[in-house]
């Protein structure tokens, strides 16, 4: 399955649209090289993304590929979060 559709359906981003620009723009990576959004994505493999707005990022496992569209609680059963951090801006840093 292409990385753009999975993002989607696994809940990561709202739209397919915003994982493409994600992959695109470079904010997304496989198995810790970036992807396009065309790339196969397969069981046990490793993304890390950036939210839209950079404000944290995100490291999970594929533990299944969805068949079709599934619902938000089956899809959190899709993949595992391996971590989560926030990401540092600097312009909210107190001078």
């Amino acid at each position: 399955m292409r990385v753009d559709l999975l993002l989607n359906r696994l809940c990561l981003f709202k739209t397919r649209s915003q994982a493409g620009k994600a992959c695109d723009g470079g904010r997304v990576w496989i198995n810790e090289e970036k992807a396009k959004s065309s790339r196969a994505v397969v069981a046990g493999d490793r993304i890390r993304y950036r939210d839209e707005l950079s404000r944290y990022e995100e490291d999970v496992e594929v533990l299944e590929i969805p068949k079709g569209s599934v619902s938000k609680a089956r899809a959190k059963e899709m993949y595992r979060v391996l971590d989560r951090r926030e990401i540092e801006r600097p312009w909210s840093a107190s001078s």
